[in-house]
């Protein structure tokens, strides 16, 4: 029954994360808790030891339509290493410890998502969308380090791949395109989640035949969330997304 469930979820996080343009770590992640029973600390390595897969499927079918930029993925990727190893540390000797702290904060990051994503939809619904222009300044080394610092500190906490950090970094920084912001998130995300769910797994954090099920299931719902994304309203979707972080939100702090 775990098992079916973990395909499960997978698969409706491969297939809403491709329908709104999202990893499927915010997704998986509080599943995880509500559906399979998983405390904040399982939960939270068994994600990111799934984001893994989603990253490695995304990226290649990113990097074979041109949507990738390796170097900014490279440099991104690195800083992530960075913020991901004092984090994780952070995460095994004390928020393993502190459930109530770690829960506390989850509920804060949900109510991120949750502004996040609204803040899309109405900009949607009054018919505004964001053009990015290319960034034709000096190339600047130091920012998509201390972007991937950020995200790998994200990582190692929350156990999200980043996606929510990197795209909006990437687009405002660099001047890319949104495929291209995606697809060099999801390019960086190899690195920092690949690593940073080894790292949860060694600390035996991480429920393992859970986490493959979970990312198999990611790599074919995003697959089906591709096929169906001229279906479906994604504005709909978002909205009903604001309501369920906000309810996350309202849960995990109170």
């Amino acid at each position: 029954m775990t098992f079916l469930l973990s395909i499960t979820i997978g698969l409706l996080a491969g297939i809403l994360g491709a329908l709104l343009g999202i990893g499927g770590g915010v997704i998986m992640l509080p599943l995880s808790g509500l559906l399979l029973g998983y405390d904040a600390v399982t939960a939270v390595s068994t994600t990111l030891f799934a984001v893994f897969f989603t990253a490695v499927s995304g990226a290649y079918g990113h990097f074979k339509n041109g949507n990738v930029r390796v170097k900014e993925g490279l440099l991104v990727g690195a800083g992530g290493v960075i913020g991901l190893l004092p984090a994780s540390w952070l995460f095994k000797h004390y928020f393993s410890e502190n459930i109530g702290m770690l829960e506390g904060l989850l509920g804060f990051l949900f109510l991120f998502f949750a502004l996040r994503i609204a803040v899309d939809f109405v900009r949607e619904w009054r018919g505004h969308t964001q053009q990015q222009k290319a960034n034709r300044r000096q190339y600047n080394y130091i920012k998509p380090v201390l972007l991937g610092v950020i995200t790998g500190m994200f990582a190692g906490i929350f156990g999200i791949g980043g996606g929510f950090i990197m795209v909006p970094g990437l687009l405002l920084f660099f001047g890319m395109t949104p495929l291209q912001a995606v697809g060099t998130s999801l390019f960086a995300m190899i690195t920092i989640s690949g690593i940073g769910g080894l790292i949860k797994l060694g600390q035996g954090f991480v429920e393992l035949p859970v986490g493959i099920m979970l990312g198999l299931g990611t790599i074919i719902g995003a697959q089906l969330g591709v096929k169906i994304s001229d279906h479906i309203k994604p504005l709909m979707l978002k909205g009903a997304f604001v309501l369920l972080f906000l309810y996350l939100a309202v849960t995990y702090l109170f």
